[in-house]
């Protein structure tokens, strides 16, 4: 079952005890029932009940160590934070699935009061969390914390950029981030007929981005959209600011896979480091 079905399927004893497991899931790998019982003001008995229900319906892990403890999937994380977003008002339809990835899953949505949209569910597994922690250190967490901060990365970095060729993104909640639906195609599906006026327009939006302190972090031709109007790029779960101390060898290393992209895709060669020197020169 998909996010949407298992959202129709949820009950309100079984959106307390959720509550009460995201209320806990900073402090707990696996929160104990004892607290979920308090907190949802049910039963132990009732919450046992209601997690054998949800973790037969994949939306929690259940574990018994020296007590029994739940946590979310990603698909329960999910439900959750979509339920979050229509409870305070920022969601009133959603659709069907545009595309999903390693990281996320993306669908179609109306609000009333920001029109057409899309909600992104981040993800973050195993294998992406072994390369982002060689990277930061996030000491031990479970992968749901993650997953919510990467969310959360993401709306920042688009808060900052409001105005630049980004989304423009409307809320955040849990794994989800509700943004502007751009009509666009990724770049490596488009052949262009001005590759070097795009290839400009992105070192231009890079420059622009790293002025307000905020580099992509993972930039590539899967992440930069292209239409008649210009280009955008999307996908900022991994941005980082200029106060990490390795910002330039991301800087360098997004900067190095676009002209990699323009040189095999259009023979366009431009020296990564006159083009380094562009983006950080005030």
């Amino acid at each position: 079952m998909e996010i949407i079905e298992r959202y129709k399927s949820m009950n309100k004893h079984k959106w307390k005890v959720m509550d009460a497991i995201f209320k806990y899931l900073w402090d707990f790998e696996f929160v104990p029932v004892e607290l979920i019982s308090k907190r949802a003001n049910l039963s132990a008995t009732k919450v046992e009940s209601i997690l054998r229900d949800l973790s037969d319906e994949k939306m929690v892990e259940n574990k018994i160590t020296e007590y029994i403890g739940s946590t979310f999937t990603f698909i329960g994380l999910s439900v959750y934070s979509l339920h979050r977003m229509v409870r305070r008002g920022k969601i009133d339809m959603i659709g069907k699935k545009m595309g999903e990835g390693k990281e996320s899953v993306v669908y179609n949505c109306y609000s009333e009061k920001f029109g057409e949209c899309v909600i992104k569910f981040h993800r973050v597994g195993y294998p992406s969390f072994k390369k982002v922690k060689e990277k930061r250190d996030y000491g031990t967490l479970h992968f749901s914390v993650l997953t919510i901060r990467s969310a959360r990365n993401e709306y920042n970095a688009l808060r900052e950029l409001t105005g630049l060729a980004v989304p423009k993104v409307y809320a955040w909640e849990g794994n989800a981030v509700l943004m502007e639906l751009i009509d666009a195609k990724e770049l490596f599906k488009v052949k262009l007929e001005n590759p070097e006026d795009v290839l400009e327009m992105i070192i231009d939006e890079t420059k622009a981005m790293f002025l307000r302190e905020i580099i992509h972090g993972d930039l590539s031709q899967y992440n930069i959209l292209v239409n008649p109007e210009g280009i955008w790029i999307i996908d900022f779960p991994q941005s980082i600011t200029l106060e990490c101390e390795d910002w330039e060898w991301f800087l360098r290393r997004d900067v190095e896979n676009v002209l990699k992209y323009f040189k095999k895709t259009y023979g366009i060669e431009k020296d990564i480091n006159d083009v380094m020197e562009y983006i950080k020169k005030e």
